[in-house]
């Protein structure tokens, strides 16, 4: 089986915590590794990735975003965290606009989003510049907690079945 560097970029150590969890379940893995220090080297070594993002400004994170733009023709996994509900429209932008990013000169083996704490210090300091609604600082409140166990667990599983389904191709 081929080796699959495990990805990472974090604030809040959501990316960290889902790419741990990735590892569990990867039969032959290297890291997680910090998104900072892949080097063109790094990529060119591999052919299959998993790449755990957060989300900012609707998309992946800057980081995440830079790195996948360097990479032409690999598999990729990717998973995320983001402050949203699952259930929210701001979910399925990110999840559309992710997934266009990571198919775009590569091929996209599967996505991977759920709920993830956010730091409400940050988003305090929104609220306080008026950058931020107060109803928007209570729903963002409700990420605290995430990912929890349930998300976890959902991302294993899809985890598996992404690589299942790329063996089967």
């Amino acid at each position: 089986m081929k080796l699959i560097p495990i990805i990472f970029s974090t604030i809040t150590g959501n990316g960290f915590k889902l790419a741990e969890k990735a590892a569990e379940v990867v039969p032959s893995h290297c890291g997680p590794y910090n998104i900072r220090y892949i080097t063109d080297e790094v990529i060119d070594m591999f052919d299959t990735f998993v790449l755990s993002y957060w989300c900012d400004k609707g998309s992946a994170d800057p980081d995440t975003i830079e790195l996948i733009g360097k990479m032409k023709g690999k598999r990729l996994i990717v998973i995320g965290s983001l402050g949203a509900d699952t259930k929210s429209k701001h979910y399925e932008a990110v999840c559309k606009n992710v997934e266009a990013l990571a198919s775009k000169d590569n091929i996209l083996l599967g996505h991977f989003l759920c709920q993830g704490s956010i730091d409400l210090k940050r988003t305090g300091k929104k609220l306080r510049e008026g950058k931020l609604s107060q109803e928007r600082f209570e729903i963002q409140k409700l990420s605290q907690g995430h990912p929890d166990e349930k998300d976890f667990e959902n991302l294993q599983s899809a985890v598996r079945s992404f690589l299942l389904k790329d063996e089967n191709n």
